[in-house]
């Protein structure tokens, strides 16, 4: 009896963006930002802090031979606040295969240890990949000031040893980081899409000024300056930050009124105003609301 088994047939897209190296120097930072594309990061030495999240930032320290996956859309920033300099290899890709597009966006965040990293074999495909790097920069002139070097010209054959090599990378992280399968019969979360995100991380930065005593934003307004209705921001805020704008804004509040009690010595009628509460009542009975404490307990005592 014959035998034969075969692949189902495959057709996949892999498109990769700003994938290089590069050293930044102690006290380097670089703002809060977020791409359309997801992005991997590994360091060869030094130490950076990444501060990711959505609604949250959370603090990630990468140090020599650590990994780092992050979700499109995710908002991020970095500091080297290490006293030498960081060094690394940065990677933005996309695919669209939506069943691993769905892995990926599992977390806003992965940090693969460089002890698990280098069990899986990442650190040759490195090695690879600065092989593939340097011969395309020896082979082709170069574009740009030497501070930025970049390849003109790749060898066909080279891209796909580049590709196969990023595909290695992307398929080894995923399998770690990916989340368990959803049971049959669940339906799976929906994931938002770039303009979305983009449309969300917009309406974010004007919340933000809500939290002063002289802003006139609101959500009203806020939905009317980027032609949707209140409905629909509160909507599209909520599937990508995972709480309303509203909830949002009173966790500013809180955090900021927190960081004045502890911080400072102002009187807490002034804190009150600055917040945009129209008085100390409004304000304590609010506060206790979220801490179960007034603001005068909460405020550490000196002796």
């Amino acid at each position: 009896m014959d035998i034969e088994v075969f692949f189902p047939s495959m057709t996949s897209t892999l498109q990769i963006r700003g994938c290089g190296f590069g050293v930044k120097p102690p006290g380097w930072s670089y703002p809060l930002h977020h791409h359309q594309m997801f992005e991997i990061l590994y360091c060869f030495s030094g130490e950076v802090v990444q501060f990711v999240g959505v609604s949250k930032l959370s603090e990630r320290t990468m140090r020599a031979g650590d990994w780092m996956l992050l979700k499109a859309g995710v908002r991020h920033r970095l500091e080297n606040l290490a006293a030498e300099p960081y060094s690394f290899l940065n990677i933005h890709f996309d695919v669209d295969d939506p069943d691993l597009r769905r892995r990926l966006n599992a977390a806003d965040c992965f940090l693969l240890g460089g002890a698990d990293a280098a069990a899986g074999g990442l650190a040759e495909i490195v090695a690879r990949i600065e092989r593939l790097m340097a011969l395309s920069l020896t082979d082709g002139p170069s574009s740009g000031p030497s501070a930025k070097l970049v390849a003109s010209y790749i060898d066909p054959l080279r891209k796909l040893e580049l590709q196969a090599a990023i595909l290695q990378i992307v398929a080894s992280l995923t399998a770690q980081c990916a989340a368990p399968q959803a049971p049959a019969g669940k339906a799976r979360p929906s994931v938002a899409s770039f303009l979305e995100i983009d449309t969300a991380h917009a309406i974010e930065e004007r919340l933000r000024r809500m939290v002063t005593a002289d802003s006139d934003e609101s959500v009203a307004r806020i939905a009317r300056d980027l032609h949707l209705s209140r409905s629909q921001c509160s909507k599209l805020f909520t599937k990508v930050y995972g709480v309303s704008p509203r909830r949002y804004v009173s966790e500013l509040v809180l955090n900021r009124a927190k960081r004045l009690l502890v911080t400072t010595n102002r009187p807490i009628e002034a804190i009150a105003l600055e917040l945009g509460f129209h008085s100390l009542s409004h304000f304590s009975s609010q506060f206790r609301r979220w801490t179960g404490v007034s603001p005068m307990q909460y405020r550490p005592k000196h002796e």
